[in-house]
């Protein structure tokens, strides 16, 4: 129950979070958001740490070079999103993004090694129809813009590769802390041609979306703690019930009948996904090791 309360309270904070970048695209362009919103993650993330750690926060690692590459790839990914976010319906963005997992798999399966049978390649296969009728490509009725979310849910697929081996050996504030910093300059370089000064209120919105973001990876990080893959999955389509009330609430927009179910397709291929890797990952442990 524990786990299943953070899980739910991790997807709410992610949605408030696009609520309040639509909030800010309206007074900055998003390259400039993000700049800002790393900067306050990163003090953020220390505070949390100094906190935790009795007033001296560390952040050891052995592991420079995948942080780096990490942020490097998470970058693109959060630019990416950022900007999807300031255009699309906030409904509509949510939706492609659970093609997320189904390209960790693909990137797990192809440049990991990990197996794969017909039963999993079905589930990925099922999960892109699921995008299709999202899209519906032919009607017009879908924007071209919804192509930066795709490439967002791609970049962020490699990222989190990138985060499950960092797992093994890193906690979550350190990930948090270098994923921060080694952005900082990426996002520096990218929001060069949108500097601009910046009022109390501005400053207001970006801190919001740091402490959401920051506070849902957290939340989501301890939930795993708690409770199997298998089980959380499924609670992350409650974002797109949270984004539907928010964005509704806020902005006036509806989720229509394709965009629903085109999310329940997706959302069902992953879940079956995620149960049928750790079903095999069990049938392994209990296999006994060849003489």
């Amino acid at each position: 129950m524990q786990a299943v309360v953070l899980m739910l309270s991790s997807m709410a904070f992610f949605s408030a979070m696009n609520v309040v970048i639509r909030l800010a695209s309206h007074e900055m362009a998003s390259p400039f958001i993000v700049l800002l919103r790393n900067i306050f993650s990163l003090v953020l993330v220390v505070l949390w740490t100094a906190f935790l750690q009795w007033g001296r926060p560390r952040f050891p690692t052995a592991r420079l070079s995948g942080h780096f590459w990490r942020a490097t790839v998470g970058i693109t990914a959060m630019e990416l999103w950022f900007y999807a976010v300031s255009l699309l319906p906030l409904t509509l963005a949510t939706a492609l993004s659970f093609t997320t997992p189904i390209f960790s798999t693909i990137i797990a399966i192809v440049f990991l090694g990990e197996k794969a049978g017909l039963r999993r390649w079905g589930a990925i296969g099922i999960g892109f129809v699921g995008m299709v009728i999202i899209l519906r490509p032919g009607v017009g009725d879908i924007s071209s813009d919804a192509w930066f979310v795709m490439a967002s849910s791609m970049t962020m697929a490699v990222a989190a590769v990138l985060v499950k081996t960092l797992t093994r050996t890193e906690t979550p504030e350190t990930i948090v802390f270098y994923m921060a910093l080694f952005m900082m300059p990426w996002a520096f370089l990218a929001a060069l041609p949108y500097m601009q000064a910046v009022s109390v209120y501005q400053l207001w919105l970006v801190f919001w979306i740091a402490l959401l973001s920051t506070t849902a990876h957290l939340l989501m990080a301890r939930a795993y703690m708690r409770a199997d893959l298998v089980v959380l999955m499924p609670l992350d389509f409650s974002r797109l019930v949270f984004t539907a009330l928010m964005a509704y609430a806020m902005f006036g927009e509806t989720l229509d009948g394709p965009t629903l179910l085109g999310s329940l397709i997706i959302v069902a291929s992953t879940v079956y996904i995620a149960r049928r890797e750790v079903a095999m990952k069990r049938k392994h442990s209990l296999t006994p090791p060849s003489p």
